[in-house]
């Protein structure tokens, strides 16, 4: 037994060596990559990384075994090839109870912002009253407040990872005493910002409280545009200042762009202006008519062209020596994204997204209006399993036409938000989108 021990003594410091990148969560099975990449185990499993990550030695598990030895270290390296991205595990069906427990949390401090962007999903620069910044009012949880999240966020969701968000996170002053707590309690904290306040002394100050990661909105790699699209003059050059100042902090950058009609072709020329700042990694979302942009008929950009789009932008990012991310969820009739290597995008609200409002309303994410329970005075048993939250979960909103599809699993008819604004024409006949799905071969 003893040599067998020793023979297994790397995975000590393999699983500590990922314990900055990896949580294995015993209550649904999983082990997550922040931020959104989830692996199934069995419970077994999920429990001896629990007890490797607690300090635990192998040679305490009660009935330990040289047969069991040999199990464990098949574990282990099937979950090492994981990491590194090669085929060594058993594939399982993906279906809607995957997971049981959020992946990730977002927390929108506040609503306020120095932008005023024409596609904002919260509305932040909108005067309609009928925006979600305005209809939540001037409430915000104070830090203390925000500290009862964060607890719960680490004690009952059991994420290992979240964003500070906004409206522009930096306005508030206790961004750095927020992340601080967030990581004494053991989470990992990222920043959602447009960079603009980001002087080298407040990048120093978030780098001293932990925050290494940060992601900044850069909607073009021109002024004019970017200035035109977030409704300030100056911001484009205070967000690329504050990339600046973030990188040279030690904060790691990564961009990230809406998609819209009027910066699609701007947008093209991206990987090569962030390459050129220094940053490797680049993402981007569609733009949402909800917020400020229900009234920007002008942006809108369909499904139908996504896909020819993202693979443009990504061939692009890869002659650059940049990564590149896709957000948005997309039909996969329409384009998959699964095929190109850029992962599952179905929807994740009130699934493996926790989204929280500045009154610590639960969203079911940034972009949807309407709460569907409050995080503190409910109580986040009560919110998540609620059926309103159930709604989204089991994608009730699927059309029927959706619903029959044999990639509706993996698919889970993308974006309500999209459909409840364009209708489901472009899906209508998928004998003709599937043309746009096909993988280029180069």
């Amino acid at each position: 037994m003893t040599e067998t021990l020793e023979a297994l003594e790397w995975v000590y410091g393999f699983w500590k060596s990922l314990s900055p990148y990896a949580y294995a969560r015993v209550e649904d099975e999983v082990v997550i990559l922040p931020p959104n990449l989830v692996f199934k185990t069995n419970r077994t499993g999920a429990q001896l990384l629990d007890h490797i990550g607690s300090g635990g030695r192998l040679e305490s598990i009660p009935g330990f075994s040289d047969e069991r030895a040999a199990e464990v270290e098949s574990f282990f390296l099937s979950l090492k090839a994981a990491y590194e991205g090669r085929p060594a595990l058993e594939r399982v069906p993906y279906g809607f109870d995957f997971t049981r427990l959020p992946v990730l949390g977002e927390i929108a401090i506040t609503y306020r912002c120095d932008n005023r962007c024409r596609f904002c999903y919260a509305g932040c620069g909108d005067d309609s009253g009928l925006a979600l910044a305005q209809s939540s009012g001037a409430s915000e949880l104070d830090t203390a407040g925000w500290k009862r999240v964060i607890d719960i966020f680490k004690d009952e969701a059991k994420i290992p990872f979240f964003s500070f968000t906004g409206g522009e996170p930096l306005v508030r002053r206790d961004v750095e005493e927020l992340a601080a707590y967030a990581v004494s309690r053991g989470l990992r904290v990222n920043l959602v910002t447009n960079g603009r306040l980001a002087t080298a002394e407040r990048a120093a100050s978030l780098f001293a409280a932990g925050l290494h990661t940060a992601q900044v909105s850069l909607e073009a790699p021109a002024a004019n545009l970017h200035d035109e699209l977030c409704g300030a003059d100056g911001a484009f050059d205070e967000t690329v200042a504050g990339i600046r100042a973030m990188l040279a902090a030690g904060i790691s950058v990564q961009t990230n762009s809406t998609l819209t009609r009027a910066n699609r072709d701007a947008l093209l020329e991206l990987p090569r202006f962030v390459a050129a700042l220094g940053v490797r990694r680049m993402s981007m979302n569609l733009f949402l008519p909800t917020g400020t942009g229900r009234t920007a008929a002008d942006l809108f950009f369909p499904y139908a062209e996504t896909g020819a789009f993202d693979d443009e932008v990504r061939r692009r990012a890869h002659e650059a020596g940049v990564d590149f991310f896709w957000y948005s969820p997309v039909p996969m009739c329409l384009y998959n994204p699964i095929a190109r290597g850029l992962g599952n995008k179905s929807c994740a609200a009130c699934d493996g997204l926790l989204s929280v409002s500045p009154s610590g309303d639960v969203l079911p994410c940034s972009s949807w209006p309407e709460p569907v329970g409050n995080l503190l005075s409910d109580g986040f048993n009560a919110v998540w399993f609620s059926d309103a939250a159930a709604w989204f979960k089991e994608k009730q909103f699927a059309p029927e036409s959706c619903k029959n599809c044999s990639s509706f699993t993996a698919c889970q008819s993308a974006c309500p938000l999209y459909w409840r604004y364009a209708g489901y024409s472009e899906i209508q006949n998928c004998k003709e989108a599937r043309r746009w799905n096909i993988v280029s071969s180069t």
